[in-house]
């Protein structure tokens, strides 16, 4: 037994030498295999990361990526976010924006044979020609289910064709500001000639995620179309995006919407809506193999953006900010040398300012230009290390007054720079302030006397209506002080009686006290009582009117009667008269 146990050891360890040259082989085909499977477009140039003092973004494997804050259309994550790409469904949310923007929702669509015109085994709802549906369903059949059936539908109702709406499409996506995009189609059911890019999906993107219904509808997880004329029975359906769905292993509780897409040649592609910590993003995967890989590197990028940068977003600025605090300007040194006027350092009306930045970064880290000057109205761009991080525009409050002669300190800036005609003061310190004040002060007075001058009797018709406003309001005042002061006496003297009152009850014993409250008891008994027997006597009177007028309206009925029966009798008699 012994020599067996032996035997069948060294056969074993025999074994496990002969095999151990393959397992080594097996690994290492396993690992050139593991090697091959990783994608070309692992390797793709992620342009964000290229950017001085910018975070670096994660390696995905999307052919191409994109990460765009919504308020601001700051770019956070680039990867190849301009090359030509293939967009698959998520082209709907072009289509879907133009189903909002031109049309009624609450509407009915009657649908044509055209909803067969899409390939076999392609995603649709079974719309019918001739069956009729709100356009309200067909938005959410076309977000949340990826019907193609319903979104050709639609096109041929909004545009007449489906070529006349891919037109519609292109004319958006230019209005937008896309740079490599042609539509073809209205689902994105693939085509050579039907294209985009990262970059441009994100523009669309952010400009249907602006529409309040189109936040409704993307947001929306479950979603039930009422049987139609042509169908019997209700259609339900969940969105498609699984980050929306609680009980998906994808699920993420920031996730406000998003469309998915895929077709064989397209692969996988999603577009992905999130909201955390005041920041609203959106990001586009494009060409990915597998739905989870899309999920995941959504995922990945836009808690990238979530966790290294911050947006601030200012609208209607309080009258306790003012523009230069917003904008981060010097009020005498860099605000003075951007306008061709006198600038008062008040709060900027109709003021909108929308910022991201890295969290390291700073406002001082930014630089910016003026982009639009009109009148007192000015846009600013941002810019971080290069790259485009915001914008602000408004209405500037300014004193704006013709100036003979130019005064400059430090950096002179000359009319054509400022874009205006007019001379300009631009001031550096406390004492050019005090000084150019000065001047603002006498070039008034001037204005002032001369236009007086010449029009002595428009001055003295506003001085006349001045004088009698000031007098109307001062009599108001004098009237409001004055019954003020009366209730505030009528206050004192009640005041002075509670206290008074309170002394005399502390000074009075128990058995006064439980007097008084006798007294004042039966008085109020008393009150009652006289309030009872007046009521009755009121009663009463009511009563006896009533009666009265009852035996009046007897009366006069009965002499109603008798006269009615005197005058038959007479004529009564000159009948037989007669006869």
């Amino acid at each position: 037994m012994k020599n067996w146990k032996t035997v069948t050891a060294l056969l074993l360890a025999f074994c496990l030498l002969l095999l151990a040259p393959c397992s080594l082989v097996l690994a290492e085909e396993e690992s050139a295999q593991t090697e091959t499977e990783v994608p070309e477009s692992w390797y793709y140039t992620i342009e964000s990361n290229e950017i001085e003092g910018w975070p670096e973004g994660p390696t995905i494997e999307a052919a191409s990526a994109i990460v765009m804050d919504i308020d601001t259309g700051t770019v956070l994550y680039s990867k190849q976010a301009t090359e030509k790409q293939y967009p698959a469904s998520i082209t709907k949310i072009m289509t879907t924006l133009l189903l909002i923007e031109n049309c009624d929702l609450d509407d009915t669509i009657t649908f044509s044979e055209v909803v067969y015109d899409i390939e076999e085994g392609s995603t649709h709802l079974g719309i019918q020609p001739g069956e009729e549906m709100t356009l309200r369903d067909c938005a959410y059949g076309i977000m949340l289910a990826s019907a193609n059936d319903i979104a050709n539908g639609v096109a041929e109702y909004i545009a007449g064709s489906v070529s006349a709406f891919a037109d519609m499409m292109n004319e958006k996506a230019e209005e937008l500001g896309c740079v490599n995009t042609h539509f073809s189609n209205p689902h994105g059911l693939y085509s050579d000639d039907h294209y985009t890019c990262a970059y441009d999906m994100a523009l669309i993107a952010q400009a249907a995620y602006q529409n309040e219904t189109f936040r409704e509808i993307v947001g929306t997880t479950e979603y039930i179309i009422p049987e139609t004329n042509l169908s019997g029975e209700d259609r339900s359906f969940l969105n498609h995006h699984k980050m929306l769905q609680s009980d998906s292993e994808y699920y993420q509780s920031w996730c406000t919407g998003g469309k998915t897409g895929y077709t064989s040649q397209c692969l996988n592609t999603l577009v992905t809506y999130g909201s955390k910590d005041g920041m609203n993003l959106v990001s586009v995967i494009l060409r990915v193999n597998r739905s989870g890989k899309a999920y995941a590197e959504s995922t990945e990028i836009l808690e990238y953006g979530f966790e290294n940068f911050y947006t601030k977003n200012y609208e209607n600025i309080s009258s306790k900010s003012t523009f230069y605090d917003i904008m981060n300007l010097d009020y005498v040194g860099t605000a003075s040398k951007l306008l061709s006027s006198v600038w008062k350092r008040v709060p900027l009306e109709n003021c909108s300012v929308h910022i991201t930045l890295p969290n390291d970064a700073s406002i001082e880290d930014i630089t910016f230009t003026v982009t639009e000057a009109y009148g007192s109205t000015r846009a600013f761009s941002y810019e971080y290390n290069g790259q485009p991080v915001g914008t602000a525009a408004g209405k500037l409050n300014t004193v704006l007054i013709p100036i003979q002669t130019r005064y400059s300190v430090g950096t002179n800036v000359s009319a054509a720079e400022t874009g205006s005609s007019d001379q300009t003061i631009l001031i550096e310190g406390l004492d050019e302030v005090l000084d150019q004040a000065t001047v603002i002060l006498n070039e008034g007075y001037q204005i002032f006397r001369d236009y007086a001058e010449h029009h002595m009797v428009v001055m003295i018709s506003v001085g006349a209506v001045i004088l009698i406003i000031f007098i109307v309001l001062m009599i108001v005042l004098i009237f409001r002080a004055t019954a003020d002061a009366r209730i505030r006496r009528r206050r004192r003297l009640e005041e002075e009686e509670r206290k008074k009152r309170e002394e005399e009850i502390e000074k009075m014993t128990a058995a006064e006290i439980e007097a008084e409250l006798r007294a004042v008891m039966e008085q109020e008994r008393i009150r009652r009582e006289q309030e009872e027997l007046a009521a009755a006597e009121a009663e009463k009177a009511v009563r006896e009117a009533e009666e009265m007028e009852w035996k009046a309206r007897e009366t006069e009925r009965l002499i109603d009667e008798l006269e009615q029966e005197r005058q038959e009798r007479i004529s009564s008699r000159k009948k037989t008269g007669d006869n």
